[in-house]
């Protein structure tokens, strides 16, 4: 059975959406970083599962990012770490210097995470 992306779809469109807003709230700032967790959360899980249909098995976010790299479906693994790092902080800890740090990789997140869906989508017709 082909994994279904139309979660990640929607998360990526929840962010996008999101980071549209023009000089954000506080609250608004910490719904988009909200966003980019959940967003972060279902990537990577869908990429584990893709990753399994084409026979490569990774159990955690690092090994999904570095078998993806590997493979050739991201560029900078390291991009990928700082993603998962802050996701982890935020969902932990919180402040303002946190909140402008994580606000800052929800945008760089989002054009590589448009980009790895399409391959994505496109590994897991194959």
């Amino acid at each position: 059975m082909k994994t279904s992306l139309k979660p990640f779809h929607d998360a990526l469109k929840n962010l996008e959406e999101a980071l549209s807003i023009a000089n954000p709230s506080d609250l608004e700032r910490d719904g988009t970083i909200q966003r980019f967790e959940y967003c972060y959360e279902i990537l990577w899980k869908s990429a584990q599962r893709i990753l399994k249909e084409n026979e490569v098995n990774a159990e955690t976010p690092k090994t999904v990012f570095r078998e993806l790299g590997r493979l050739g479906w991201i560029q900078n693994v390291e991009d990928w770490f700082d993603f998962q790092k802050a996701r982890n902080e935020t969902s932990h800890e919180y402040g303002l210097k946190l909140a402008l740090h994580s606000y800052q990789l929800a945008k760089k997140i989002l054009p590589l995470a448009k980009n790895l869906y399409q391959i994505l989508d496109e590994k897991s017709r194959d």
